[in-house]
């Protein structure tokens, strides 16, 4: 650690060969990556005179990034963290002393803190998954979210909100015109792919074929000529992507390296999540973790990007909700039908059945909450008392918000608890580069409808990237899990999964619903929908080991 800044009120300690920006006069630091919005160019001390001074929401309006930015004001120190969530955030205080770090195990590795478990939130990870609170499951530990603005003053702290995606989801910020919206995504999402691209010089790119990573993979070239492509063939008995893989990374001009995911690395007692301050890690993600960190060190590869956060970002639905949403903007109409028909096709079913269910959701009160998700294998206590997560000023949907752009506002919301916590960070950056600030408020401000249009998922993305991928993966439909493989891990792992439920904390604080995991552990396992279920409980308690072992190690 080096001191970079040395205020007063303020001291920055940093690694100086990270992305960081000292701001003149050591009025703060801009921790991150941070590219101007009038022509999405880096950030450098030459260009950055601007910054230091101008309030919260002109810096969200004039830049974007992967950035928090901390400077120093006459009345207050702030710290501002960008939409996109992509450089982590939290903050403590330790007797009247205000700390903000992007690493909060370091507070407990130099004795700052005591690790104490927060259960109510612990609880909330697993009933509200992907909604998160400011509070972590580490008591004195906060995150500063997306878009947030944290104001530390001699009295303590406070924060606000200084960038919401439901500003660009009402009435008068939709791009009503599809044409409209294609041409304006693909202008913006091609310009901040190629300033990410030119950040990095050996940026490995995660691709599987799919629509979302390569759309990255495309955007991304201009920017990174040494970047190279990676994807994964499949596990015997699962599908294989490598023949759209194959095809994206050829018609790029991109070198790609087929990996093969290995289950034998998974260590479900182990959680890649261990140094957050609360459970986000996916334990089968290690199968295809570790043999991308060896990849990356054989490589000297200084950054990982990946298509997480398309599906949310483009619009992925199979629901009748665009339905209401084109009837609540334009009336009864051929619109209505022209949607429903949409909706008909892409879930294989008949315009009646779509209208019947656009009805009857239409009727029914809309809530400003999205719903929990639900687990089976939570005591049902822990579930019906359970608060809902505080702090996020994201979460609640505004008046007048129609169903589907309530429902694509959420799934964006979501996605970023699970673009975290991944073993390969320790090695260089993982990016989900669909997150950034221009490509979300393009998104929301496209109707619902139009994601949809043609009886086609994520249509304007389609159309957008149309020009810049082949025909094959543009047009495809399809899919592919790596079930099977997940099956085999799941089955090689139960004797201590079970040890780790039904003797874990989790059943020691008496929050699961003991005789239902006994009966998935003791069973055939053919619960499609149960084991996803199952397996967050044992991430959460791989979490909570660490968290509880460390504490145990540590003198009295």
């Amino acid at each position: 650690m080096t001191e970079l800044v040395d205020a007063q009120g303020l001291c920055v300690l940093g690694d100086p060969g990270a992305a960081q920006l000292v701001l003149s006069h050591d009025r703060g630091i801009v921790w991150g990556h941070m590219f101007r919005r009038d022509d999405n160019a880096r950030v450098t001390e030459y260009t950055s005179s601007g910054i230091a001074a101008i309030p919260a929401a002109d810096l969200m309006s004039s830049y974007w990034g992967g950035y928090v930015a901390i400077r120093v004001f006459d009345d207050r120190i702030e710290v501002v963290r960008d939409p996109s969530g992509l450089v982590a955030c939290y903050y403590a205080e330790i007797d009247g002393v205000h700390i903000v770090t992007s690493r909060p195990d370091l507070l407990f590795a130099h004795g700052l803190f005591e690790p104490d478990i927060d259960w109510t939130i612990v609880a909330q990870s697993l009933v509200y998954r992907d909604f998160r609170p400011a509070r972590t499951a580490l008591r004195g530990i906060s995150e500063v979210l997306p878009g947030v603005a944290l104001d530390i003053r001699d009295h303590g702290a406070t924060s606000r909100c200084v960038w919401s995606p439901w500003w660009f989801a009402g009435r008068e910020a939709q791009i009503t015109d599809r044409a409209e919206g294609v041409r304006r995504l693909r202008a913006v999402a091609m310009a901040t792919l190629d300033a990410w691209g030119q950040c990095f010089e050996r940026p490995l790119i995660e691709i599987s074929g799919g629509l979302d990573s390569s759309i990255v993979a495309a955007g991304l070239r201009p920017g990174s000529p040494a970047a190279q492509c990676v994807t994964f063939g499949p596990a015997a008995g699962d599908a294989s992507e490598l023949p759209w893989a194959r095809a994206a990374a050829e018609h790029l001009g991109y070198d790609l390296i087929e990996l093969v995911a290995d289950a034998a690395t998974v260590d479900v007692g182990h959680s890649d999540a261990h140094n957050l301050p609360r459970p986000c890690a996916r334990a089968f993600s290690q199968a295809l973790d570790r043999p991308l960190q060896a990849l990356a060190q054989s490589l000297g590869a200084d950054a990982f990007l990946g298509g997480g956060g398309g599906d949310s970002m483009f619009c992925l639905t199979h629901s009748a909700l665009p339905v209401i949403d084109r009837l609540r903007e334009e009336g009864i109409g051929r619109g209505v039908f022209e949607t429903a028909g949409d909706i008909a096709q892409l879930t294989r079913t008949n315009i009646w059945k779509v209208l019947a269910f656009a009805i009857r959701r239409g009727l029914a009160a809309g809530s400003h909450m999205p719903k929990p998700m639900t687990n089976a294998f939570l005591a049902r206590h822990a579930r019906d008392a359970l608060p809902w997560p505080e702090g996020n000023p994201w979460i609640a949907a505004p008046d007048g918000t129609p169903p589907a752009k309530r429902k694509h506002v959420w799934s964006i919301i979501g996605i970023q608890n699970q673009l975290e916590g991944y073993g390969r960070e320790a090695i260089a950056p993982f990016l989900s580069p669909l997150m950034s600030q221009p490509i979300a408020e393009i998104c929301i401000a496209i109707p619902s409808w139009h994601w949809c249009a043609g009886g086609n998922n994520r249509s304007v993305a389609r159309e957008a990237f149309r020009p810049a991928l082949p025909a094959a993966v543009i047009d495809r439909r399809t899919k592919v899990s790596f079930s099977s493989l997940a099956y085999r891990m799941i089955r090689a792992n139960l004797r201590a999964m079970r040890d780790m439920l039904l003797e874990g904390s989790l059943a020691r604080q008496h929050l699961l619903h003991h005789d239902r995991v006994v009966r998935v552990l003791e069973g055939p396992l053919a619960d499609a929908e149960a084991l996803p279920e199952l397996m967050a409980l044992v991430e959460v308690e791989a979490w909570l080991r660490h968290w509880e072992d460390r504490s145990s190690q540590r003198p009295r």
